[in-house]
């Protein structure tokens, strides 16, 4: 099954919360290849939703408010669509 821009969004923006991910992290958790991953990490970078720290010589990226924010609505929406999916194979 194909994932939308949004479940890869999500699934990239989970890898980097917390601690937080390199890109070969991301790529792994997120199930992309490096030049999908680097397209979309560069979207969240310009739009906020992700922050690039460097540690140790390596590039680190997590999840800002912004980003956080985007997962709790994102799983917020998919528990509505869930209950209301299960509701009408009630009726």
């Amino acid at each position: 099954m194909r994932r939308s821009k949004v479940e890869i969004i999500a699934d990239i923006l989970r890898s980097t919360n917390g601690t937080g991910a390199t890109k070969t992290q991301i790529v792994y958790r997120a199930n992309l290849n490096f030049k999908l991953a680097s397209g979309y990490i560069k979207y969240l970078l310009r739009k906020g939703y992700l922050v690039e720290i460097v540690e140790n010589n390596r590039k680190i990226y997590r999840a800002t408010d912004k980003g956080q924010a985007f997962l709790r609505e994102f799983f917020t929406i998919i528990r509505e669509l869930d209950d209301l999916f299960s509701m009408e194979s009630l009726l």
